[in-house]
C-alpha cells in the first residue's frame, strides 16, 4: 500500500494549533490504515492569540487532554523554536519532528515557559530527543530558517492564510481546529481514493 502524507500548518505559539495536531494524531490512530500514514508539520505563523481565543482553545482542548495554564500568550518571538521543529525533521523525520513540537506545545501552554529564550530551547530540544550539539549550532546560526520561508511559501501557493491547516494527499484541505471525527473522515476518504 501506497503512503498517505498528512501535511499540518502550525505555529507553536498558537492554541488551537496544538488542539489539531492532537486532534489529527488521533485521528490518524482512529483510522483504518494507521501504519500507511505520515504526519508532517510545517510552520504557519499566525498573529497573536486574543485572550479569548486562548481561553476557548483552553476549554476546547481539555477532551484532548491539553492543559492550557496562561491567561494571555507572551510577547516571545517562536523564529528558533519554529527551526528547530524544521531540524527535528531533519535528523529524525515526522515522528522527531512530532515530539518537539510537543514538547514546545506543553512549555509554552502549560508550563508556561519562555520559547524565545535558546537556554530553554536547549534543554527541551535535548527532552524531545535531538542532538544537543546540533541545537546549539543551529541556534548560534541562521540553518533551517529557508525552510520556514518554504512552509509560508508553500501555504501561500495552496491559499492557506492561518494555521491550523490540515492537507492530505498534497490535494484535500481542511483548515481551523476541527473535530477527530472530521480529520478522520478526510483520512479514510483520501485512503479510499488511493489507486
Amino acid at each position: 500500500m501506497a503512503e498517505l502524507v498528512l501535511e499540518l500548518w502550525g505555529d507553536v505559539m498558537d492554541p488551537w494549533s496544538h488542539v489539531a495536531k492532537r486532534r489529527v494524531e488521533a485521528a490518524v490512530v482512529a483510522s483504518s490504515r494507521p501504519a500507511d500514514i505520515v504526519l508532517v508539520h510545517h510552520v504557519l505563523a499566525n498573529p497573536a492569540v486574543s485572550v479569548s481565543e486562548l481561553e476557548e482553545a483552553a476549554v476546547a482542548g481539555r477532551p484532548d487532554g491539553i492543559d492550557v495554564t496562561l491567561s494571555e500568550v507572551p510577547a516571545t518571538d517562536p523564529t528558533d523554536a519554529h527551526r528547530l521543529v524544521e531540524l527535528a525533521h531533519a535528523l529524525g523525520g515526522p515522528a522527531l519532528q512530532g515530539a518537539m513540537l510537543e514538547r514546545l506545545h506543553v512549555a509554552v501552554f502549560t508550563e508556561q515557559l519562555d520559547i524565545g529564550d535558546p537556554m530553554v530551547l536547549q534543554r527541551l530540544a535535548a527532552e524531545a530527543g535531538l542532538d544537543e550539539r546540533r541545537v546549539a549550532a543551529v541556534l548560534a546560526s541562521s540553518d533551517h530558517a529557508a525552510d520556514l520561508e518554504s512552509d509560508a511559501s508553500a501555504a501561500r501557493d495552496l491559499g492557506i492564510e492561518r494555521s491550523p491547516h490540515l492537507v492530505v494527499d498534497h490535494r484535500l484541505g481542511l483548515g481551523g481546529p476541527a473535530g477527530i471525527e472530521d480529520y478522520l473522515a478526510l483520512i479514510e476518504q483520501a485512503l479510499a481514493e488511493q489507486p
